[in-house]
């Protein structure tokens, strides 16, 4: 049970750290949302700084296992099928989930004390998104795909996509979000699908 009470207090704090930001978000608060007293939370987390870290900890977590699981379902031989998976599953997350609204937040208002633990999560973020991304690389390669662009370029442009995604999703309405990001999509799509010669 006082495993669970964690869990929840965890989950209620991403949120609330989401939409308010770390600085506007207080203990009272969570814990009035979770449905106990100020001090419970001090059963599981010595302070409100060791709740965000482990808050944005749990985020990378789960965006890492959302990309490895889909890695695992993917077909080795359908490479541009698979970078629209990863473009998609990308898109999927930003619009639906909590993590995403927390995560987008830290990235662009990043809290003073954690700059450090955000840049070092979004780096190890980084690190398995590349990894995959190179796999569907060589994958496409060795078909003969990708022979205008080099594995480094591959990575560096797809993160850019994503990038500017990210950002796009801040400012637009959701159906001109994705309106947007089919046009990207299309663009980027026949750039990376082109062979040589053509």
């Amino acid at each position: 049970m006082k495993h669970d009470n964690k869990q929840v207090i965890k989950n209620v704090a991403l949120g609330l750290f989401g939409q308010k930001g770390y600085e506007d978000t207080s203990l009272a608060e969570i814990a009035k949302e979770v449905g106990i007293k100020k001090p419970s939370i001090y059963n599981h987390f010595r302070s409100k700084e060791d709740l965000f870290a482990e808050v944005i900890e749990d985020l990378i977590v789960s965006e890492v296992k959302a990309y490895r699981m889909t890695e695992e379902k993917m077909n080795q031989m359908e490479p541009l099928k698979n970078i629209r998976i990863l473009f998609d599953l990308f898109c999927q997350r930003l619009m639906t989930t909590k993590e995403a609204l927390l995560w987008k937040r830290v990235t662009f208002f990043p809290p003073e004390p954690f700059k450090d633990l955000i840049q070092e999560q979004f780096i190890h973020f980084e690190e398995v998104t590349t990894s995959i991304l190179v796999s569907v690389y060589r994958a496409g390669a060795d078909q003969g795909l990708f022979q205008c662009i080099s594995e480094d370029e591959f990575v560096a442009s797809f993160l850019c996509l994503v990038d500017g995604v990210f950002l796009e999703h801040h400012y637009y309405t959701e159906e001109i979000f994705q309106q947007r990001i089919e046009s990207a999509w299309k663009v980027y799509a026949l750039a990376i699908s082109s062979r040589k010669g053509e």
